[in-house]
């Protein structure tokens, strides 16, 4: 196919590109004994070096699979960097999985190497090490208990290996970085996958370089700006965004933590943020949770700046316009009473945030568009590297994923399912061809097992995935995606999973927004002895059967849930209702409260 751009076709390559271009400014940034401590593009050179020459001083030669299994830190991106010189294809691990799956992804890549936190992960190593013979050393980035075993390295003591080896002025990152081609195995990426083993993602090294400079070249993104990091580094929407973010000149600030974000959106102020649409869901909540609890005088004040604020990204603001007319004068004022507020407890200094890995709510994005902080969706998956689809800035369109990017073919087969075709299409599923050979058609389409439809102006728009729609008794097909979005504009909704695949209805189980749900309680005066027994009172099962009355009010008969299952405890990533990547595992929750629901339905089938 006829190129695009001409693209830098290697990680080792766009690293050079990086420092030539912007040696002196920030590329790393993290706490460090309570302050920001940050590295330049030089430094984060020299240390990477002293990585790659260490694990060279182990041993490790090109092609064997180097695993990193740890939260997000500097180490982790520049192990990644190292490995990538090397000829090292990484495997990503989440450290949220539990020992089993580790085992698993560890003996299906043939991993003989790994970096990890701290002896939390080790732990979990010490448990399978003994059946996994081809793992030679493991590498430890934090200070622990003593490492008593030869195969334990310490990271500090990696460094120093890759410092003696340097003295020796054999080997060079950059003398490495020259053997790697544009077609190496740059990583394999395990599926998380809601069924099932998951399944080992080959991609290359000009997989992730044209990805990552074809997604850049559509948010135009300039050099020193700061993005904070805090979705796993391990799902391959942060991996692109961290090597994207190198070649186009920005900072990298790890956040502490998930519960950390509200402190460090301060601290930092980022000017870009990627993440899932659940985050943008939870500070929305969040913010209209603290408003209901304001005066009267507050709450109308909140409500009318909303107001005005929302029209004018409507007309103005999500495409890039400057308000005029009546919007001139309203939103001005709008901003100065509330709006500025919000945006200041988010840093402030935002110019897009980005949100991918499942539709965002169009009220959710018009909301963050009033308060200045516009969000550009995207679309892709593991499998294509991961972008396929981009809004373009001044081109949003709530409700869609955008345009294909640079170099990315994309169809609507004629069943509805989304095909993709491009530079970045993976290689292929590891020691899977037959998994492969369904995946990509011999044409060179990958199937992605969305459902979704294009748009006159070439939008695209995701309707739900292939095998999460629900087919009645009645014979009538239902997308649950967009009736879970739908429901999850109610505040009293903190989750929500729509089942009825052969059967009369549907239903909904819900997960209720405990603190709403329990302020909502003190209001009706409603007794009750914990969270549990409120859940059971009918009044509380009244207010949910009147949401959903209002929220399915669009949908088709067939649609709508005609019963309620409520669940006191969230879906989460320990229970394995959700995947690491925080997608529902239908099955697993299905699985979970199978009685309730039979329960639910034999009522009818006895009546």
């Amino acid at each position: 196919m006829q190129l695009s751009l001409k693209y830098l076709e290697t990680v080792p390559e766009m690293f050079a590109y990086s420092l030539e271009k912007y040696g002196d400014l920030v590329r790393f940034s993290e706490k460090e004994d309570g302050e920001w401590k940050t590295y330049s593009f030089k430094e984060t050179q020299l240390i990477v070096e002293k990585i790659a020459l260490g694990l060279h001083a182990l041993g490790y030669e090109r092609g064997e699979k180097f695993a990193i299994l740890s939260e997000n830190c500097k180490e982790w991106t520049m192990t990644d960097l190292a490995a990538a010189h090397l000829g090292l294809p990484t495997v990503a691990i989440y450290p949220t999985l539990p020992t089993k799956q580790i085992h698993y992804i560890l003996e299906n890549s043939d991993t003989s190497g790994i970096v990890l936190s701290d002896d939390v992960q080790l732990d979990k190593i010490k448990e399978i090490k003994k059946d996994l013979p081809k793992l030679k050393y493991v590498i430890r980035i934090k200070d622990g208990a003593p490492l008593d075993k030869d195969w334990m390295i310490s990271y500090a003591d990696l460094l120093k290996k890759g410092k003696k080896e340097l003295s020796k002025n054999e080997h060079t990152l950059t003398s490495f970085g020259k053997k790697i081609k544009k077609d190496d195995l740059w990583t394999i990426i395990y599926t998380s996958g809601t069924t099932g083993n998951p399944k080992g993602v080959m991609l290359s090294h000009f997989n992730i370089c044209s990805n990552a400079q074809s997604a850049m070249e559509r948010i135009k993104i300039p050099a020193n700006v700061r993005f904070l990091s805090f979705l796993p580094l391990s799902h391959s929407f942060e991996r692109i965004v961290s090597h994207g973010s190198y070649y186009c000149g920005a900072a990298v600030y790890f956040a502490e933590s998930l519960d950390k974000i509200a402190d460090n959106l301060q601290e930092v102020k980022p000017h870009y943020m990627f993440a899932v649409p659940r985050i943008f869901e939870k500070v929305y909540a969040k913010i209209h949770s603290n408003v209901a609890g304001a005066s009267n005088l507050k709450k109308n004040i909140f409500n009318w700046a909303k107001k005005v604020g929302e029209a004018t990204a409507k007309k103005y603001l999500i495409f890039d316009k400057k308000p005029r007319g009546k919007y001139a004068i309203t939103y001005p004022i709008a901003k100065a009473l509330a709006l500025n507020k919000i945006k200041k407890i988010l840093g402030g200094e935002f110019i897009y945030a980005v949100s991918g890995g499942a539709p965002l709510a169009e009220h959710i994005g018009y909301f963050f568009s009033a308060e200045g902080i516009n969000i550009l969706e995207g679309f892709g998956l593991t499998e294509t590297s991961p972008v396929t689809h981009l809004t373009p800035p001044g081109g949003i369109k709530f409700g869609s994923v955008g345009l294909p990017i640079l170099d990315v073919e994309c169809m609507i087969a004629p069943d509805g399912e989304i095909l993709i075709r491009g530079l970045c299409v993976m290689q292929g599923y590891y020691k899977n061809p037959l998994e492969t050979k369904e995946a990509i058609d011999e044409n060179g389409w990958f199937h992605t097992g969305d459902i979704g439809m294009i748009d006159e102006e070439g939008y695209l728009k995701i309707t739900d995935r292939k095998k999460n729609i629900i087919v009645t008794a009645g014979g009538k097909n239902i997308a649950p995606a967009p009736i879970e979005n739908l429901m999850l504009e109610s505040k009293y909704i903190e989750q929500v999973v729509i089942i009825g695949d052969r059967r009369k209805y549907p239903i909904a189980l819900i997960v209720p927004a405990r603190e709403e749900i329990e302020q909502w309680a003190q209001q009706n005066t409603i007794v009750y002895s914990n969270y549990h027994t409120l859940l059971k009172n009918n009044k509380v099962y009244d207010l949910f059967e009147k949401e959903l009355a209002v929220f399915q009010e669009q949908l088709a008969r067939y649609e709508k849930s005609k019963k309620i299952l409520l669940i006191a405890n969230p879906f989460s990533i320990e229970n394995e209702e959700l995947t690491p990547s925080l997608k529902v595992r239908r099955n697993k929750v299905e699985e979970h409260y199978s009685k309730q629901i039979e329960s639910l339905y034999s009522i009818d089938d006895q009546a």
